[in-house]
């Protein structure tokens, strides 16, 4: 545990850093989300191979092209929410 002065000197530099840069201080306190980019190429990844088998080629690549538009369309809107 900290000390009492040492204490006071962390909540003087939260405060401080609140005030100065309060999305860095927002990004931070939140939950972190699922990583939505690596869970969905290794769903893909791993459904691939039962797509390939049970319903085809044809049906491979559009899994494949299904993941990779839905990677392309998730970078594009954090991109453009920043």
């Amino acid at each position: 545990m900290l000390e009492e002065r040492d204490r006071r000197a962390l909540a003087d530099i939260e405060q401080r850093l609140a005030a100065e840069d309060p999305d860095f201080v927002r990004r931070m306190q939140g939950d972190r989300p699922i990583p939505l980019i690596p869970f969905l190429c290794l769903a893909g990844f791993l459904a691939l191979p039962f797509v390939a088998t049970f319903l085809g080629p044809t049906a491979a690549l559009i899994l494949a092209d299904v993941v990779g538009v839905a990677v392309v369309a998730l970078l594009a809107y954090r991109h453009l929410r920043d």
